[in-house]
């Protein structure tokens, strides 16, 4: 099982996880796909095996939590 998926999840705000935005490895386009959804861009970021799993993880639970 995929244990990401099965964490609790926190709400997080913005200015929380400022730092790690900040660095873009991800972010919304403000596209949207077939079905309505946001799209999650990730840009070529040269440092992405390195990111904590963590800050990964944090940064796609608030990129997702936003209506």
């Amino acid at each position: 099982t995929d244990e990401i998926m099965h964490q609790d999840i926190i709400p997080l705000c913005a200015a929380d996880i400022q730092d790690q935005l900040k660095k873009q490895f991800a972010y919304l386009s403000g596209g949207r796909g077939g079905d309505g959804c946001p799209v999650i861009t990730f840009p070529d970021y040269p440092a992405f095996s390195e990111i904590p799993e963590k800050e990964f993880q944090n940064v796609l639970t608030y990129l997702t939590s936003i209506p």
